[in-house]
């Protein structure tokens, strides 16, 4: 028998149809890029092979590409291919239509199913398929009879498969999953199935053209597709899905990816200082800069122009605000005026004298004598576009004063260089002097100033002033003159021409006074935090990640109100209980009303956190539970800067969040076939890629660099688990993020805290041996079990199974679970069916609708969020799903609970709570979880498949003939390899 999760020794075939084989350093990986015609199209089937539908519960199968075997199931195809797939196994791949259209190519084919028994499809796919960007993709759902078969974004019953930009399994085979409506199968021996493919489906896309997206290239090759009664498929004897060889260690690379990190915040640093305007520094920017302030390899280190930049970023917001007050709600994300409390806290024993400024904006220009730069670069000057016409930079061997100047040459025509950033200025007079030494060339230098309106818009300004000609010792060019009508900035230029070489130094400027705004900054950002602060109290989120950001940005505007205005600041303890709320150490109370009563919308003993420290959000999530680094964040913005402390509690309970995260990791091989680790996306909630992305610690995001939570916690785990990601050689490719463009000041705050703060710290703290629990396929068994989100994670050898045993239950228990087995020697994904147990009430039933984008609705005022149920229809005629008509049970909730729907009323809306019952039993692969989730009942679980089973918890053997008790919050892990065979 060759199916590898039976036969650890099985052969690996070769593939030499693949269109990328990665070769690196012994490392070997067969990964498929599917991109145009990869494959080799044939005109005629590969030969006929004996089919062996012997193993248990096997009911069907169809060999794509096998003229005997698409015959016998009267197979129909359009827009497709036979292709010469891998290990010699034929296959189909489905193409774009023409033109591109969201939905391509199909084959449709009959396929048996039982009468009586649940039917579940599993289709086949080699695991070193992946798409060559994530613009590709591309999808294929099942269809059954016409009908969708379940959902074509994030339902319980998803795609057949969902391409992603990492190969799945490179050098084999995987199978996924599904279960066939009972009502589909009910009374008949027979279904028509088809396998529609799909474009690519944004799930943030709020109109049809941004949520779907043409297929334009070919799909992965598509094997074989089976029918089965039992939830695990194995396959026949003669089905070799292959067996991939040990990957390789990755060499290290990180010191040159470091440099190459190193420079890019170096460059932010002068850019945001010298460069930026700073009314219009976002928040990411500003935050850069203020801890910049303390970094000594920065420009703006204990420089008092970077102090004030920094209010007149506040200052720009502050105006912003006064004009939209939705600057507030959207422009800073769920934190409000968050980052700019840190941004005070940070710098505050240092900033009270420009606190003691009134709100304006920039009144004057940085780097007027040329004073930083690296002797090449000169920081805050650039080329005028249109007079680009030589070189200019920082020269420290010519000077008239300090210890730089610059020196501009003209390559023939004319070169002018400008200030970057802009100053403001009222009306009057204008007075600036420049001192220049030339080279004796005729109207060889010049200088002057550059006027704009309040839009930006250019408006004519004084001619610049000649140097004059025949000398080459340092003469001074003034000019004083009246500022044009309507103009409110001003820029500085200087410049040179015919080829000539001049140094110029220490400009000095006198602009007319700015009329004065009368409001304080003291009083304008205290009147920012106590607004961000009282309206954010008041629209508190529900899901942990937003819940945590919601609770950083009002603790650090109550923490910057105590500094700025004591009297309107709430105690430290009131302050904290939001933090305290957000990990799950205090219960969720919501929002508070005006007054500053707590709403309690979930009741008075719901945690956002569960008490083994997983994020909750309805169930597990993979990408959007990693909120170590949002963690991170909480902790520095508690103790960082003035008023800061540690707090043991708190800290405590993020190492045990960021470790609970541990067990949801795996090996893996990277990109290039490098063995890995990754964390595990299939059994997630939220809109998971397959595979999920490296991790170790934790998640490299927008906001998280790999390396933060063990050097701000410095838990031994944790800087295990770091360090073990620096021997594997995954530091360097992940580090590819801070040096991209995309959400630039972002990831440049991202940048530059890995670099100038938590780098350093991590690489301070002494080497750990403490390793990932499935860092490698050798560890340790181990069983974990969350009953509050009703997930499992459990190690039995050579083999993990990861499993939510309610996976996407959002209106109503739908008794289906997510599964993921994997090994070195196979991988299966499925949605199988589980029993539950819980009182019933015919009162309380969701009915499924007949929705096929997705199972559920969006209502959310707060964000402007208002999808209806079932999402945006797809394009093409309407069309149908299998499930609908479903009922499903709602579970009880607490009587405490005034709404699940926390006042959504629109159908299918997220219901917190009712999908999730008391007690449920899943058996899959010889593994039996019997799971209680309540906190008060005691259930018994009566096998009905196994009479003996090994505990995995204890590992003795467990007597099933007789009941077994299962108390609150606890689950029953069993493993019984006779049922694996059966």
């Amino acid at each position: 028998m060759n199916d590898p999760s039976s036969n650890p020794q099985a052969s690996r075939g070769s593939s030499p149809m693949s269109r990328r084989t990665l070769l690196r350093a012994g490392a070997l990986a067969s990964v498929g890029i599917v991109a145009a015609q990869w494959w080799a199209p044939q005109q005629s089937a590969a030969a006929s092979a004996a089919v062996d539908s012997s193993r248990a519960g096997t009911l069907d199968m169809v060999m794509f590409g096998d003229a005997a075997s698409e015959t016998a199931h009267v197979l129909t195809a359009e827009r497709s291919d036979i292709v010469a797939g891998q290990l010699g196994q034929p296959g189909r791949v489905l193409n774009p239509m023409d033109p591109a259209d969201f939905w391509g190519g199909t084959t449709a084919f009959t396929l048996k199913v039982d009468p009586k028994a649940a039917t579940y499809v599993s289709v086949k796919f080699w695991g070193g398929d992946c798409a060559p960007a994530v613009e590709q993709g591309w999808r294929l759902q099942v269809f059954l009879d016409g009908k969708v078969l379940g959902w074509l974004d994030q339902g319980p019953v998803d795609n057949i498969d969902l391409m992603d930009v990492a190969p799945r399994r490179p050098g084999g085979f995987y199978c996924h999953t599904l279960p066939l409506p009972l009502s589909a199968t009910k009374g008949r021996t027979e279904l028509q199935v088809e396998i529609r493919a799909m474009g690519r489906i944004w799930a943030y896309g709020a109109t049809t053209d941004k949520f779907f997206y043409p297929m334009t290239t070919p799909s992965r090759g598509i094997y074989r597709a089976y029918t089965h009664t039992a939830p695990y498929f194995q396959p026949g004897a003669d089905d070799d899905f292959g067996a991939p060889a040990t990957p390789a260690t990755r060499p290290n690379t990180d010191a040159e990816q470091l440099a190459l990190v190193t420079d890019r915040v170096l460059k932010d640093q002068s850019q945001i200082l010298y460069n930026r305007w700073a009314p219009t520094l976002d928040i990411y920017a500003f935050t850069t800069l203020a801890h910049g302030y303390s970094w000594p390899k920065s420009p703006a280190y204990r420089n008092p122009e970077a102090l004030e930049k920094l209010c007149q970023a506040f200052d720009g917001t502050y105006l912003s605000w006064q004009d939209d007050a939705t600057v507030m709600t959207l422009d800073q994300g769920w934190e409000g005026f968050g980052r700019i409390g840190a941004a005070l806290c940070l710098t505050w024993d240092d900033l009270q004298t420009c606190l003691d400024r009134t709100v304006t904006g920039p009144t004057s220009l940085l780097n007027l004598g040329f004073e930083t730069g690296d002797g090449s670069t000169l920081n805050g000057w650039g080329p005028i576009s249109w007079a680009n016409f030589g070189t200019f930079a920082q020269d420290t061997t010519v000077f008239r004063s300090g210890t730089a100047s610059m020196r501009a040459t003209s390559s023939g025509k004319n070169l002018i260089v400008g200030t970057l950033s802009k100053a403001l200025t009222g009306q009057g007079t204008f007075t600036f002097s420049v001192w220049v030494k030339t080279d004796g060339s005729k109207n060889a230098a010049r200088a002057g100033v550059a006027f704009t309106d309040s839009s930006g818009a250019s408006i004519t300004s004084p001619a610049m002033i000649l140097a004059k000609a025949g000398t080459t010792v340092w003469q001074q060019l003034t000019a004083t003159f009246t500022v044009p009508a309507g103009a409110t900035q001003y820029t500085f230029r200087v410049g040179v021409l015919n080829g000539a070489t001049a140094y110029f130094d220490d400009v000095e400027i006198t602009a007319p006074n700015v009329p004065d705004t009368t409001v304080a900054r003291r009083t304008a950002y205290r009147d920012m935090l106590l607004a961000s602060r009282e309206y954010w109290r008041q629209h508190q989120r529900s899901y942990t990640n937003q819940a945590m950001y919601c609770s950083i940005g009002i603790y650090t505007c109550n923490r910057a109100l105590a500094l700025l205005s004591p009297a309107d600041a709430w105690s430290e303890d009131t302050a904290k209980s939001w933090l305290y709320q957000a990990v799950g150490l205090e219960p969720w109370a919501g929002s508070q009303d005006k007054a500053g009563s707590w709403t309690w919308p979930l009741g008075h003993d719901y945690y956002t956190v569960t008490p083994k420290g997983l994020s909750r959000e309805l169930g597990y999530v993979a990408d959007y539970g990693e909120t170590t680094g949002i963690l991170v964040r909480m902790y520095e913005a508690a103790t960082q800067g003035a008023g800061g402390a540690p707090d043991a509690k708190l800290k405590a309970r993020m190492i045990t969040m960021a470790k609970a995260r541990s067990w949801f990791r795996h090996p893996a091989v990277d990109p290039d076939g490098y063995k890995t680790v990754r964390i595990e996306t299939q059994i997630g909630w939220r809109n998971e890629p397959y595979p999920g992305a490296i991790v170790y610690a934790q998640l490299l995001d927008h906001d998280s660099s790999p390396v933060s939570a063990a050097a701000v916690f410095a838990d031994p785990d944790l800087v295990g688990y770091t360090q073990q990601m620096i021997e594997d050689g995954q530091l360097a490719p992940q580090l590819d993020t801070y040096l991209g463009t995309g959400l630039y000041t972002r990831i440049g705050l991202n940048a530059f805290l890995f670099v100038a703060e938590h780098l350093p710290a991590f690489q301070a703290l002494p080497a750990s041996n403490k390793r990932l629990p499935v860092g490698s396929w050798d560890a340790p068994d181990f069983v974990f079990t969350d009953e509050a989100d009703a997930c499992i994670a459990v190690k039995r050898g050579q083999e993990v199974l990861y499993s939510s045993l309610y996976f996407r239950a959002r209106q109503g228990v739908n008794d289906m679970a997510r599964v993921h087995l994997i090994s070195p020697q196979a991988e299966r994904s499925a949605t199988v069916r589980v029993t539950s147990q819980f009182d019933k009430s015919s009162a309380d039933v969701f009915t499924v609708q007949d929705w096929v984008t997705r199972d559920w609705g969006i209502a959310d005022p707060d964000s402007g969020v208002d999808v209806p149920g079932g999402g945006l229809a797809p394009p093409g005629s309407a069309l149908h799903q299998a499930f609908a008509g479903e009922k499903f049970y709602l579970a009880p909730v607490p009587a405490d609970v005034p709404d699940p729907a926390q006042g959504a009323t629109a159908l299918g809306v997220e219901k917190v709570l009712v999908g999730r019952a008391p007690f449920y039993v899943l058996e899959y692969a010889g593994y039996i979880v019997a799971m209680n989730t309540s906190e008060k009942q005691t259930f018994t679980y009566r096998s009905t498949s196994s009479q003996r089973a090994v505990d995995l918890n204890t590992g003795k053997q467990t007597d099933l003939r007789r009941p077994v008790r299962v108390p609150p919050m606890s689950t029953l892990v069993l493993y019984d390899a006779s049922c694996r065979e059966s």
